[in-house]
């Protein structure tokens, strides 16, 4: 009785009622999927963006190639990195943004990895650029052109002996340019703040961070890469840049290098990034360029580490894939040996990609000491040929004296002989006459040293 007085009362229940109890929940979780789209961070740019693996292969020169993005110089796509310079001196290399960027606020996501083998010797450095020009110029300043108009962020790690400066390397520092300004590396001169921020003039204008990896280091690896987050506003007239160090499984703090005020960059724009190596060498890597708009972000740190946390969710999301659905089990007592085959290959996944990285690192630094070995070989081989050469004239030469020498002995010789002779056959020769005698010997042996002189000139020079 009781049973069927509740299934009638539900009968004459109101539909309204009903209807809103059972979609009550339905609103709020759309309210709260609402409010988190709302606080979900920007999608990149992606003309403006790059990101490893870079799988696209150009079908005429067999090298990977980049959408939307222009390699030039040394610089080599990857398809783990892009590698601007290698471990070789007199290098220049750059990656140059197709699409100009019309925006007055943004932020820029870069992973970069400095490597090298030496712990003390290293240059040049990496330059980030904003600038109102499309095409990259080689030129003298991290591997582009100088006078330009924009902005340049420069990672130097050489350490100009002859200026004077009150800083350590490597050191990090941006310079905003009108086209007209000559770049001094570590200059302290006084100038316009507003056309250039200089490293070392004023407070806030660069920082000394150690982004640089050698094999002395006990965190090297393949895998740690130095995360650098640049925002800029517009309006506010700020630019901001910090680091990160990163290693497998472990994020560093943040740093802040740099907050500089009153910064005017030009409205569009398109972005770079250059290298070079001089006399002192390094690899210069990098993984990934990601520019986002942030118009309308309160927080623009919080809203990168948003990103960040989000790009770990979809790749944790990509390795779950792997997993053994409960659906798919066919029988229960399978399902613990699934579960554990399934972290099996978890694992071995993300040991074959370190192992891929790993191996293209070392194949990219083989591929240039080669080519330098290659070169050296070359340049030893040229000098060899020479030496031959030289050694071959020199003996040529030594052969004609030693001729020239027993000539000149067997001709002084004779005319000690004739002289005798003569002597003998006068019966005695009055002094004007063996004074003429010894003139024409001393005359015949100045024509013979004289010739002596001429060979030796025609053989040796």
């Amino acid at each position: 009785a009781d049973t069927s007085q509740r299934q009638q009362r539900r009968r004459d229940m109101p539909q309204s009622h009903a209807s809103t109890s059972r979609t009550r929940p339905l609103v709020l979780a759309a309210g709260c999927f609402a409010a988190a789209a709302a606080q979900a961070p920007g999608a990149p740019i992606m003309k403006h963006s790059f990101m490893a693996p870079f799988e696209a292969v150009n079908d005429f020169t067999g090298m990977r190639v980049i959408s939307d993005w222009e390699l030039g110089g040394s610089a080599v796509a990857h398809r783990g990195f892009v590698r601007l310079t290698a471990e070789k001196q007199s290098q220049k290399g750059w990656i140059a943004n197709r699409n100009s960027f019309e925006g007055g606020e943004w932020s820029l996501a870069m992973e970069l990895r400095a490597t090298g083998e030496s712990q003390y010797l290293f240059g040049d450095g990496l330059a980030i650029w904003f600038t109102t020009a499309y095409d990259v110029i080689e030129g003298p300043v991290f591997g582009r052109e100088d006078y330009w108009t924009g902005l340049g962020i420069f990672f130097d790690t050489f350490q100009n002996v002859d200026q004077q400066h009150h800083h350590k390397h490597p050191y990090i520092y941006a310079m905003v340019n009108d086209g007209t300004q000559h770049y001094v590396p570590d200059a302290e001169k006084k100038l316009d703040k507003a056309k250039q921020i200089l490293p070392g003039a004023h407070d806030n204008s660069g920082c000394s961070f150690d982004f640089r990896y050698n094999e002395a280091r006990q965190d090297v690896s393949v895998l740690n890469h130095t995360r650098v987050h640049i925002t800029y506003s517009a309006s506010q007239r700020r630019l901001n840049l910090r680091l990160q160090q990163t290693s497998v499984g472990h994020d560093g703090e943040w740093y802040q290098c740099l907050e500089a005020k009153d910064v005017e960059l030009p409205s569009s724009g398109y972005f770079a990034i250059s290298s070079a190596t001089g006399d002192l060498v390094d690899n210069h890597d990098i993984m990934h360029f990601v520019v986002r708009g942030t118009e309308g972000v309160d927080n623009v740190d919080q809203d990168h580490q948003a990103w960040l946390d989000q790009q770990k969710a979809l790749a944790a999301m990509q390795q779950s894939e792997l997993d053994l659905r409960p659906a798919e089990a066919v029988q229960r007592d399978y399902a613990r040996a699934l579960a554990a085959h399934t972290a099996s290959l978890k694992a071995l996944s993300a040991s074959v990609d370190k192992l891929q990285q790993q191996m293209e690192f070392q194949l990219a630094s083989i591929q240039a000491g080669v080519a330098i070995a290659r070169t050296t070989v070359d340049d030893k081989a040229n000098e060899l040929r020479e030496v031959k050469e030289r050694v071959e004239k020199e003996s040529s030469s030594a052969k004609v004296i030693s001729e020239l020498k027993k000539d000149a002995a067997d001709e002084m010789k004779q005319m000690k002989t004739e002289f005798k002779e003569a002597l003998k056959s006068g019966g005695g020769v009055s002094s004007l006459s063996f004074y003429f005698l010894l003139l024409l010997i001393v005359a015949l042996g100045g024509v013979g040293y004289n010739r002596y002189r001429k060979i030796m000139k025609s053989h040796l020079l």
